[in-house]
């Protein structure tokens, strides 16, 4: 079984997917929308697929299964909801919606008719995250202390007009209606994501303080937060978009009680680091161990993934679930800001 793929948004993300999904062996690129429509040729064009003047006409398509949607932040939630009404499988950019609602909201149409809808969060394909993820749950570095998290980024300050590509002018990034939040919702969002993940602990509590804004920009460039995981454990997040002269340091270090994990940037290629307090496997206690997982193309494996659950029947395997969660921690983290105040979560009200 070959799934159709339609791509809803064809800028530089869509540009990543559309690669992905060419070396899937499950998935076909079949059409694809712009409001631009030299961007949706561009995609569609190599791959004999159909460029659509509207979303409804793709919506109708009958050789789309997976509706895959890469627009501005506001309009996510409505364009996954249209396609679910649609009766299409979604696969959505992070993260979801910009409100907890609306991501109940295709958590229930996706069950009411039996679709798989995912969100985008590919880094958990990332090889040395995934071992990560094995190790902390495996027992490897015991409980888990404390996590520091860096999303410290040099962004051109054309980002706010055109993203990290260029290949769509729109302001839509610098707008509080339309991007709903700026460094912390597009960048940190994707660690904190993996945070939960690795560790299995939902954030229970949350303080905050956002820097002000870019002249022109409406949205945070910068911010720190401390958040609380359920069992004890702290995270420190540092978030940074202009940091002169930053490269690969967006990272993660995790603190356990017998161990401690440096994660590489995700978009670097690089070693996990480990240190053991005791032999675990063929790891010696007390030094530095670099583990070099095999290279694996995160968008790629997480489509595999994708592809196979709803070939299967099953729900996706990054779905409404995780992107509740990370949305709610992001959201906890402005109000605390706003408020000067803790933040506290609760995942079972927030989802």
């Amino acid at each position: 079984m070959t799934l159709g793929f339609g791509i809803v948004g064809c800028g530089g993300a869509a540009v990543d997917v559309a690669r992905a999904i060419d070396a899937v062996a499950g998935a076909r690129l079949v059409a694809a929308h712009d409001r631009v429509p030299g961007n949706a040729a561009d995609l569609a064009a190599p791959r004999a697929a159909t460029v659509h003047a509207s979303v409804e006409s793709l919506l109708a398509d009958p050789s789309v299964d997976v509706v895959y949607v890469a627009l501005p932040h506001d309009l996510l939630a409505p364009t996954a909801l249209r396609a679910l009404e649609a009766d299409h499988h979604v696969l959505v950019e992070k993260p979801m919606a910009l409100r907890i609602e609306d991501v109940r909201a295709i958590a229930d149409a996706a069950t009411e008719r039996g679709r798989a809808a995912g969100v985008l969060f590919e880094l958990r394909e990332v090889a040395a995250i995934r071992t990560a993820h094995e190790l902390v749950t495996g027992g490897a570095i015991g409980e888990v202390r404390q996590v520091r998290v860096q999303t410290v980024i040099d962004k051109a300050a054309s980002y706010w007009q055109s993203g990290p590509s260029g290949r769509v002018i729109d302001d839509w990034r610098s707008r509080r209606d339309r991007a709903g939040g700026g460094v912390v919702l597009m960048n940190s969002i994707h660690q904190l994501d993996l945070v939960r993940w690795i560790t299995g602990s939902p954030y229970i509590r949350v303080m905050a303080d956002m820097g002000a804004p870019t002249p022109g920009v409406e949205v945070e460039d910068r911010g720190v937060a401390l958040l609380r995981l359920d069992g004890g454990a702290q995270v420190a997040l540092a978030a940074q978009a202009h940091s002169p002269g930053a490269r690969s340091q967006e990272r993660i270090e995790i603190d356990g009680t017998l161990g401690r994990l440096d994660l590489p940037d995700p978009y670097t290629p690089g070693p996990l680091k480990a240190y053991f307090r005791r032999r675990w496997g063929e790891f010696v206690p007390d030094r530095w161990h670099d583990i070099a997982p095999p290279t694996v193309n995160p968008h790629v494996a997480y489509l595999e993934r994708y592809t196979s659950a709803v070939a299967e029947g099953r729900a996706a395997p990054v779905g409404t679930d995780a992107a509740a969660a990370a949305l709610s921690a992001v959201l906890a983290i402005y109000r605390s800001s706003s408020s000067g105040e803790a933040v506290v979560l609760d995942e079972a009200t927030e989802r």
